[in-house]
């Protein structure tokens, strides 16, 4: 199934099986590999919260009754989150500090699906029509594409403000990977 036949709920379970996967290799993975696998974990985890906040909590919060609640609440979950994440960004090349992140990361990200597997998508689904579910799916994999890879937890999280400057993030962050890896 693609983004065009699947709805958003299909789609955000699929994001989360796959960063469980990630996750439950990190006990396994050695010191010199936490780098690398961070970067995967990050940029993975970003997009993620990116297309979330632009695309799935703007609809629940117009289409489920507390909508504005639970939105707020999910998006403080991803806040957390995202400044675990750019702490380790900045400072955590230490492999023991930042295997200590990533696993306090892990149990966030576990207890953040979690939270929105037992509540917000079950309300999706109840108060959203299928072919409106299906629609928000071909948005979120659009936004996806084009999501920041790189934590910008002082941007804002919801619209307008997200929605103007996610993709001016997202070049900045292309870009800035590219100098790096040109370096």
């Amino acid at each position: 199934m693609t983004a065009a036949t699947e709805d958003v709920v299909a789609l955000l379970k699929a994001d989360y099986r796959r960063v469980e996967e990630m996750f439950s290799t990190l006990d396994a993975l050695d010191d010199s590999k936490l780098v690398d696998y961070f970067c995967h974990v990050r940029e993975e985890l970003v997009r993620h919260e990116t297309a979330e906040e632009l695309v799935v909590y703007p609809a629940f919060r117009r289409n489920v009754p507390g909508g504005d609640f639970v939105a707020d609440a999910c998006i403080a979950e991803q806040s957390e989150a995202e400044e675990t994440l750019a702490r380790f960004e900045r400072h955590g090349d230490e492999p023991v500090v930042l295997r200590a992140g990533l696993l306090q990361l892990r149990r966030d990200v576990r207890a953040h699906a979690q939270h929105e597997e037992e509540e917000v998508f079950p309300a999706l689904e109840a108060h959203i029509k299928v072919r409106d579910l299906q629609e928000l799916a071909k948005r979120y994999a659009k936004a996806l594409e084009s999501a920041p890879a790189h934590t910008h937890p002082h941007a804002p999280e919801t619209p307008p403000g997200n929605v103007v400057l996610a993709p001016i993030e997202a070049v900045r962050d292309r870009i800035r990977d590219a100098m790096k890896s040109s370096a």
